[in-house]
């Protein structure tokens, strides 16, 4: 068994899942970023929408926004899980 092989057969594809799980995390850590960028910029995007809506006390549509970011995160979450799977077969749920 050459060393090509060995490598791109037994080693890459278990180092894959910490990448693919940090990957996922990112997503998360972007969104909660979002809100202080784009506060601090005047960005207008949903962090910006987030704080306007905290300062006028809208309180039901700040709930729309988190429920919102909820749902992307647990999404990403599964989607990481599913591909994890999918890479490395040893992985069951």
């Amino acid at each position: 068994m050459g060393e090509y092989r060995l490598v791109t057969q037994h080693a890459y594809r278990p180092a894959l899942i910490p990448i693919v799980t940090v990957i996922g995390l990112q997503i998360a850590l972007l969104l909660a970023g979002a809100v202080l960028t784009e506060t601090t910029f005047e960005w207008k995007g949903i962090g910006f929408m987030l704080s306007e809506y905290l300062k006028a006390r809208d309180f039901v549509a700040v709930q729309g926004i988190v429920v919102l970011i909820a749902v992307v995160v647990a999404v990403t979450n599964f989607l990481v899980d599913v591909v994890a799977a999918f890479i490395d077969p040893r992985v069951r749920y």
